[in-house]
């Protein structure tokens, strides 16, 4: 009987995943998001067939060229192809915006887990790191652990991803919480199953449709701190190129040369659009309360 329970509870799970798919596919806000990530997506993986020119090659002869067949994003103050470091910029927008999420969501999750499924003194330990963390603004935090470990790719993603993991962890302590004490997972005690089999076979296959929505909102706040950090030169350096890098460099030439904060910028807030969109469709979907 108490096998039957822990089954039933993993069969509705899945039964639940293909109902979510398909309320996904019949929003248009989601599948406008899904375009538009799959877009930027396909952007940063084939880069070097996108790109028409060297993203590092100056062309100084070219310099602050406005938009036009040759250069359909126009030049930089070196001559530089702005439409192919845009598209690079794709590519460090994407590794950061997932990576460091990436470390963030496991890194909350670690914490989370064993917080709400021991509870006790572990539990108000790790709540107290959680509102320490939760008690500095993102940006600053990160600005302030790059000033420590200083700028670079990994780097960036290590600050973004120690500066946001504290919302990760409050959501797994709070779905570990409310399902430790469910049915199904007193039958799998009962059946002698270790404290990991419980965790990672029932209780956190269960406890994921908060977290893919907060993992959805939180790619886009990464990617703006990436570009926050790169516009002020504490994240990605030269040459790779970032699009807040690239906004940092048009600054200079706001009125001149407008086009070469434009296009990165049109770029961010499209990304941003994508994953805002999705994870409010996501969110909706999950919530039943929510539905149509």
């Amino acid at each position: 009987m108490a096998e039957g329970i822990a089954s039933t509870e993993l069969t509705k799970s899945g039964n639940a995943f293909y109902g979510l798919m398909r309320r996904l596919l019949r929003s248009k806000a989601a599948v406008f998001g899904l375009v538009i990530i799959s877009l930027m997506l396909l952007c940063a993986l084939f880069a070097p067939l996108i790109a028409t020119h060297d993203y590092a090659k100056q062309d100084l002869p070219s310099m602050l060229q406005p938009p036009s067949k040759a250069h359909l994003f126009g030049t930089d103050e070196f001559g530089r192809d702005i439409f192919s470091r845009v598209v690079y910029g794709s590519r460090v927008s994407m590794k950061v915006g997932f990576l460091a999420v990436g470390i963030s969501l496991l890194t909350g999750l670690f914490f989370g887990c064993i917080a709400g499924y021991y509870g006790r003194l572990l539990d108000s330990v790790i709540c107290a790191l959680i509102d320490i963390a939760l008690a500095f603004p993102m940006t600053l935090l990160a600005i302030a652990i790059i000033a420590v470990l200083g700028p670079g790719l990994f780097n960036v993603c290590l600050a973004i991803a120690l500066s946001s993991w504290g919302s990760f962890a409050r959501i797994s302590r709070g779905q570990f919480l409310s399902l430790k004490n469910q049915e199904f997972v007193e039958a799998a005690r009962i059946l002698g199953y270790s404290d990991a089999r419980i965790i990672f076979r029932h209780i956190l296959p269960n406890s994921l449709a908060p977290l893919v929505v907060l993992t959805t909102l939180e790619v886009p706040k990464a990617i703006i701190v990436e570009a926050t950090l790169s516009f002020l030169g504490l994240g990605i350096q030269p040459p790779l190129p970032s699009w807040g890098s690239i906004m940092s460099s048009g600054r200079s030439f706001l009125f001149h040369a407008p086009w070469i904060t434009i296009f990165p910028g049109i770029m961010i807030i499209l990304i941003v659009m994508g994953f805002n969109l999705l994870g409010d469709a996501l969110r909706d979907s999950l919530d039943p309360r929510l539905r149509n």
